[in-house]
Formats: structure tokens, sequence, C-alpha cells
């Protein structure tokens, strides 16, 4: 295994596959079929998703493998299920309903409280008839964010949160997530209010630093995506991703970023190649001092999960040799 690297990383290939990684072996287990895995963070399960007809729910297997079990299974589309600190819970997002807006091109879809926010004018009945007049509307699917009871007893709750939420990462903190409006923060309790972290377009998949600390999330530069770093009050804004070189054929691109339990390494998924052109996606560990990507190994995975650590001092390390 890459010297100083210890723990397992839960791993999905492009065939929906879902894979242990052991970083300490070296080997690599198949655990079963779905999607977005997530290791619990005593480390000893695996929650997942499936998707298709009966099997749609979210689960929980055992690091073994053994004791699969169905802890949730009704609404459509169950996705991204990430434990809380304490592993008790799940939250998950969901399918829930849709919602309508006007389709504004260039500027996005907005809905009617959007347009009164973005154009006052609107609330004079004869402009606004005027103004929307020949404007499509559309409707969109609408997500939400829910917890669940991760021993399968129960206890759904919505989670207060903005439209089409999606993405959550649950620490002692709260609770981070995407939605339409960029990146916010919630809590679990019923009634709070959520708040921006950051209100850019195509910032996504954000993960959030144990005991509160930074948000990792990945953006779209034009025809590809790197990962940055943020403080939860919208402040300290780095990128930890950048190409090395602009000549080449195609950017490569920098997704998918996940803390490790510790709060000290990041694992993600590379396209770059060895030569920095665009490449086949493989896994990277960067640690605690930060720094460029280099070399990543088995194509066709990604991390989505994963307990890691590491001595100090090793900016980056190959996870398969």
């Amino acid at each position: 295994s890459p010297s100083g690297l210890s723990g397992n990383l839960a791993i999905q290939d492009g065939r929906d596959n879902l894979y242990i990684y052991n970083l300490d072996s070296s080997e690599l287990r198949f655990l079963t079929t779905g999607y977005d895995p997530a290791i619990s963070p005593d480390g000893t399960q695996v929650a997942f998703n499936r998707g298709d007809g009966a099997n749609n729910g979210i689960y929980v297997i055992n690091l073994d493998g053994s004791e699969e079990q169905k802890i949730w299974g009704e609404g459509e589309i169950l996705r991204s299920p990430k434990w809380s600190p304490d592993g008790k819970s799940i939250v998950f997002s969901r399918l829930a309903g849709s919602w309508k807006c006007y389709d504004l091109g260039f500027l996005g879809c907005k809905t009617f409280k959007q347009l009164l926010g973005d154009f006052p004018f609107l609330v004079v009945p004869e402009l606004a008839r005027q103004f929307l007049d020949d404007v499509d509307r559309l409707e969109i699917p609408n997500w939400g964010i829910t917890r669940v009871n991760a021993d399968g007893s129960g206890g759904f709750r919505d989670i207060s949160a903005l439209d089409t939420a999606v993405a959550p990462d649950w620490n002692e903190a709260g609770i981070v997530y995407q939605s339409s409006a960029g990146i916010n923060i919630t809590d679990d309790p019923d009634g709070p209010e959520t708040r921006s972290v950051i209100a850019e377009d195509w910032d996504h998949d954000p993960d959030w630093q144990p005991n509160g600390g930074f948000v990792l999330f990945m953006s779209k530069e034009g025809s590809h995506w790197e990962i940055w770093r943020i403080t939860p009050d919208g402040g300290g804004l780095t990128a930890l991703t950048r190409p090395v070189t602009t000549l080449v054929d195609e950017l490569p691109s920098n997704v998918a970023p996940a803390w490790s339990y510790d709060g000290r390494h990041i694992v993600y998924l590379s396209s770059r190649r060895d030569d920095e052109d665009n490449g086949p996606g493989r896994l990277g560990v960067l640690g605690e001092g930060g720094g460029v990507m280099t070399r990543y190994g088995v194509a066709g995975t990604w991390p989505v999960s994963g307990t890691v650590t590491k001595p100090p001092g090793l900016a980056e390390t190959n996870v398969f040799p």
C-alpha cells in the first residue's frame, strides 16, 4: 500500500458496483451493487442507494459484505446517503414534487417570487403580463433532504432546505447541501433557517470537514471542473486544484472531493493524465498541505467516502500503485 496511508475507501465503478479498498493491504474487494456509498463514522458499515423498481431505497451493509438491509424505500429517486456524526441517522436527497419557473434563457429559470426580487416593476399587473406574455413556463423536478434512522426503525423527517436540495453532508456543525441557490447550510432539528455559504452557479457536491471546518466543493470553469475550499461563513475561498498547463488537447477535471473522518485528508477523482492532458478518472489523496495533483490509479472509479489516515508532511499520495 502507499506509504503512510491506512483505513478503507468505499468506491463505485462505472457499472454501479461498489467496492472496498483497504489502504493497509492494497486489497480491492467487491461489496455489492448500488450507488453513492458512504462509510459509517465507526468504519463498520456502508450506506448506499439503489434506484431500480422494487429495489429502490436506502440501504446499509456491513463492511465485510454481510447483513445488507433496506432501511428506507418509500418515495421516488432516493440518492446520496450520508451518516450523522453519531452514526445513528442517515440523511439523503429525494424527489419531492416539482416547481414552476419562467425560462429566461441565459438568466436561468426563475420563479415568480424570484422575478419580483430581480424586476420589481412586475408588481404592476399590466407590466407583468407584458413581460411574461411570451415567456415559457417550465415545471422542474424538486428535490428535498430527509433523514431516517440508520437501523431501519423509521425516524423519517424532512429537513428545512431550499428548493432543489441535493448532495447533503452531515457533521457536528450541521448539514451542508447544494441547491439552485448555491451551497447552503441547515440543521437537523425542525424549523431552522438555511444559510448561504456561496451563491454561485456551477458549485456542486459539497463535503464538510468534521467539527465544522472547511467546506469542499467542485466548480465548473469552462470545459473542466476544479476543487475548491471555503469556510462555512463564505470566507477563505481557495482553489485546491488548478490546470498545470493549458497547452493540451482537453483540460482535465478534478471532481467528487470527500474529507476523511479525521479531517486531514481529501479523496477525489482526477482525469489528469501524466502528460497533463484529459484521460480516465483515477483516485488520489490530498494531505494537510494541499498541493497539486500528480498521478492516481485504477481508471473508472471515483471516491464517495472513506476513512483515511496518514502523517502530516505528505502533500499527496497515489491511492493505487
